[in-house]
């Protein structure tokens, strides 16, 4: 393209989130059949991918599992065919849930051949219709509203934590969350300036030169796929780790050049505001995400994003993510990096056999 900047496939995704969740919504829904049939009886299930794809499974699983009731539990790909005695459940009906953007991951596509050949039931979520995952699982779904042209995952990413989302609620019959999930673009497109400037303003602190991210239970997926945000985008260091867990040894790296990021929960709060307050008293930089703000969270952040989409918990992930990805994306550009094509990365992995 002629008039190809840097980043605009990436800034263009970002900003598109919330019409591209419009357009997911009702093709996931239009399978409620498919998908009840295919969980019909299953007594466990394992979400697995690569990259963001484990990223969201990690988020998956107690999610899943919260509005279900069913076990689940979240691998990488790889470890579900290397280690099979190790990780896979014993006498128990499971299902596999392979998430994969492309399709096409050779560790993806090793872990459905040996899922397939145990006879275990298989659900691919891609965004690429003609691909292996999508042709060869039991029932696949194919997000075509979230496919992306650069490198880095953003819009691909939360269409696919949406698409968990719909499942659960329609293999639990939650139509209550179910009618949540449905309010998401809307609250996308309320907050989406907010989340630009906020993202912008952040991004733009060089001073800024390492970066760790927390968060604990549906929030934890968050944190990893924040921190691989930064790895891909910006080449700086950066940490993810359970909230509380960071007290055990990663602390020591807090000072003014860190940047801590708190996704913050509900039920959890009352222990991780006195968590943020002890890390700005070390000197870290803290910034906030949250439904909203208080008196007792205000004087422990430098930045505080408020989601105030009066959506619960399970409801709003999604939109803890875009904000994250915007500051991402100016960071890069402050380095004179092309957050569209991270260095040594192509699309989709293929490891040569």
């Amino acid at each position: 393209m002629s008039n190809y900047k840097a980043g605009s496939y990436l800034f263009e995704e970002i900003s598109s989130q919330g019409s591209a969740w419009s357009e997911l919504i009702p093709a996931v829904l239009r399978r409620r059949e498919d998908i009840r049939e295919q969980f019909e009886g299953i007594e466990s299930v394992i979400f697995t991918g690569c990259g963001s794809a484990l990223n969201v499974s990690v988020s998956a699983a107690p999610l899943f599992q919260m509005l279900t009731g069913i076990a689940a539990c979240a691998l990488p790909a790889a470890e579900t065919y290397l280690y099979p005695s190790a990780f896979l459940p014993v006498n128990r009906k499971t299902l596999a849930v392979l998430l994969s953007r492309s399709g096409k991951t050779t560790e993806v596509v090793s872990s459905l051949g040996h899922f397939r050949e145990r006879k275990t039931p298989t659900l691919g979520i891609t965004c690429t219709a003609d691909s292996p995952l999508a042709r060869e699982s039991d029932l696949s779904l194919a997000l075509a509203s979230v496919a992306e042209r650069a490198v880095a995952t953003t819009r691909s990413l939360t269409g696919m934590i949406l698409a968990v989302q719909l499942i659960a609620a329609i293999v639990a019959r939650n139509d209550s969350f179910l009618d949540e999930l449905q309010r998401l673009p809307e609250a996308f497109a309320a907050r989406r300036e907010g989340f630009h400037q906020l993202g912008k303003l952040i991004g733009v602190q060089t001073t800024l030169e390492r970066y760790a991210f927390v968060g604990s239970g549906l929030f934890y997926g968050c944190a990893r796929e924040s921190q691989l945000k930064i790895k891909e985008t910006t080449l700086l260091p950066a940490d993810a780790y359970p909230m509380l867990d960071f007290r055990h040894g990663p602390q020591s790296n807090v000072g003014p050049s860190m940047l801590l990021t708190a996704f913050l929960s509900d039920q959890a709060r009352r222990d991780e505001i006195p968590f943020l307050r002890d890390m700005r008293s070390l000197g870290g930089v803290i910034w906030a995400i949250c439904e909203r703000g208080d008196e007792d969270l205000r004087p422990s952040v430098h930045h505080l994003l408020e989601l105030e989409s009066n959506l619960s918990e399970p409801a709003r992930l999604p939109l803890c993510m875009p904000a994250v990805q915007y500051m991402a994306y100016y960071r890069a550009l402050s380095l004179n990096l092309n957050p569209d094509e991270p260095r040594n990365l192509s699309y989709w992995v293929q490891i040569p056999s």
